[in-house]
């Protein structure tokens, strides 16, 4: 008995040396290894072993992550930031993929990645364990060979990445997983194909300057400084994504003399770079910051270490920066399109939390949106940003198909509006908000283009104002008007974690301007990333029928039966604006001669 409890209280005490962290865990494993193996033992042990060894190198240099252990024919890693698990994912498969170049097919190695994203225990010998380990180890088993799956909370922290694309998978029953997980496969930037916005974007892009570096060090320092500015200016000129005004331009200003808002005016500049160097004899030290002169906040900064060799021959060591800035800047408009934020820090991450949940179209996660929406109401009954969104739910609600009681979600959602606007008569989200009422709920469309013209009035680049105008348009089957406003939003949201909401409205824009292909990549781009959001899959019906793909138009036929068993034409003119307008009987028409019942 003694023997029995010492036992049990070591197993106690060792339970308490157990700590929480949050991490992203990442499973990796090779697909068909028995056969593999059985064809080739010592030759695939031996290439398997020589690329997990590479990996760890890899990881110890880029102090990115570690491999927490070796599982025979897989392999198990953590990482404290989910960015660098997508990137070693993508490298793994990358560098199989070109090994396998050089190998018979037969023999060529594949990988299957799963990831997820939680807390999870780490033991004294830091091995990993918990649910959320499971979780990841299931994935990886579901996986396709080659294939890279993440769960929803890892696509939701990278939504806006620039680096790689989550394609909606969906709900994924994993062996030994009580719930069903969502699901996304991870593929690089350059393996999908692109749809740019029909407009030159040079108006729209912001504008920043490179100021003079202060020197700290000696005299000689500032012509390393000069030549250090000159190249950040040309690497952030080489991006697409931003106005840079010229090392010229900015040469001879004086930095102490005036202050960012007078600098700011004088050249033009929404953004100022800054900063210092410290040079030395083989490597240059520069602190940089990014800020907002309007606001006087800094929203990037970061230490960079610079080879004199490489500034010499100017290499573009700056290329990393000036995609950084990029996102510095995305990040902040994409918080500013919320014209009145939450004052706190919990209430803005219960309001992102409930927008997020709002738009992954799965009806739990809906009904969360919805009550976090209202407890934030509740505690800041004076803000109306909250209140618009509610509204904006109430709509959403109808359109999905979850609630039939027009009446009832119209006169909340306006109720919800109406608190907003006048709290404050000029709040965009909230006029935007009634306008998606007005057009969705009560038929308006006239009423809800004043909405939308006065929200635009105050905010010409709101993205989703820009969209659900478009949209209106495209009711009325004015298609020109339809595609510049769709378009625009397009440019104006290149990154938002909900696009796929765009691209639709952009797909049914060029849809009712008879750009049929366009349309098509524009919808099919939607579905990629919300494989369940109904009216992309009504609209890409119907674009593949009007292009002559019978067939096709019929197997997405019958995915909207599968989904939406009680879809009818009759129901589907029940809750659109369109049903009255040319364009409405047009698509009815081409419903019905798909098959979709009456």
């Amino acid at each position: 008995m003694a023997g029995t409890r010492a036992t049990f209280v070591d197993e106690v005490e060792g339970l308490q040396t157990l700590q929480r962290a949050s991490e992203t865990v990442v499973f990796a494993d090779v697909a068909d290894s028995v056969r593999l193996i059985d064809k080739d033992e010592e030759g695939t042990i031996q290439r398997w072993l020589s690329f997990v060894d590479d990996i760890e190198g890899d990881l110890k240099t880029r102090k990115s992550g570690r491999i927490v252990k070796r599982l025979g024919d897989g392999i198990m890693l953590e990482f404290d930031d989910p960015t660098e698990a997508v990137h070693v994912a993508l490298r793994m498969r990358k560098t199989l993929a070109i090994q396998n170049q050089s190998t018979p097919a037969r023999q060529h190695i594949n990988i299957r990645v799963g990831m997820h994203s939680g807390q999870v225990l780490r033991t004294p010998d830091s091995d990993l364990y918990g649910r959320h380990v499971n979780i990841a180890a299931r994935l990886a088993a579901a996986a396709q060979p080659g294939e890279v799956m993440a769960s929803v909370e890892v696509r939701d922290t990278l939504a806006n990445s620039m680096d790689a694309e989550f394609e909606d998978i969906g709900q994924v029953f994993l062996k030994n997983v009580p719930d069903p997980v969502h699901a996304f496969r991870v593929v690089g930037t350059d393996e999908v194909p692109t749809v740019a916005p029909l407009m030159s974007p040079e108006d729209l892009l912001p504008t920043i300057a490179v100021l003079p570096l202060m020197m700290r060090n000696s005299a000689e320092a500032s012509v390393w400084g000069g030549m250090l500015a000159d190249d950040l200016t040309v690497a952030l000129s080489r991006s697409h994504r931003m106005n840079v005004i010229s090392h010229l331009s900015t040469l001879a200003i004086s930095v102490e003399r005036n202050t960012p808002s007078e600098l700011s005016k004088k050249l033009g500049a929404d953004f100022l770079l800054s900063g210092s160097c410290s040079v030395g004899q083989d490597r240059h030290i520069l602190d940089l910051s990014l800020s907002r002169p309007r606001s006087g906040h800094v929203i990037w900064s970061d230490r960079i270490e610079v080879d004199a060799a490489e500034v010499l021959q100017k290499n573009l060591i700056f290329s990393e920066v000036a995609n950084e800035i990029h996102l510095a800047i995305l990040d902040l408009e994409t918080r500013r399109a919320m014209s009145f934020p939450v004052p706190t820090l919990d209430g803005y991450e219960i309001l992102m939390a409930a927008v997020a949940l709002m738009h992954r179209l799965s009806p739990t996660d809906f009904a969360r949106a919805g009550e976090l929406l209202d407890a934030l109401i509740d505690r800041m009954p004076f803000n109306p940003v909250p209140l618009a969104w509610k509204s904006r739910w109430h709509v959403l609600k109808v359109v999905q198909g979850w609630s039939t009681d027009l009446k009832a979600e119209a006169a909340s959602a306006l109720n919800h509006t109406r608190r907003a606007l006048d709290l404050d008569p000029t709040n965009t989200g909230a006029l935007i908000a009634e306008g998606f009422v007005q057009t969705n709920l009560l038929h308006d469309l006239y009423e809800a283009e004043e909405l939308y013209n006065s929200a635009l009035e105050y905010a010409p680049n709101e993205a989703t104002g820009r969209a659900l105008r478009g949209t209106l348009y495209a009711f009325r089957g004015e298609g020109r008007k339809a595609v510049r406003d769709a378009e625009r939003s397009l440019h104006l949201a290149p990154r938002d974690p909900h696009r796929f909401f765009f691209q639709c409205l952009a797909g049914s824009a060029s849809m009712v301007a008879e750009d049929y292909p366009r349309a098509h990549d524009l919808i099919k781009s939607s579905l990629r990333l919300n494989r369940l959001h109904m009216s992309s899959l009504r609209m890409l019906a119907v674009i593949e029928w009007r292009m002559g793909n019978q067939e096709a138009a019929r197997h997405t036929a019958q995915k909207i039966g599968r989904l939406d068993p009680a879809f009818t034409i009759s129901k589907w003119k029940h809750s659109t604006p369109s049903a009255e307008f040319p364009v409405g009987v047009a698509f009815a028409k081409t419903l019905k001669e798909i098959g979709i019942p009456d």
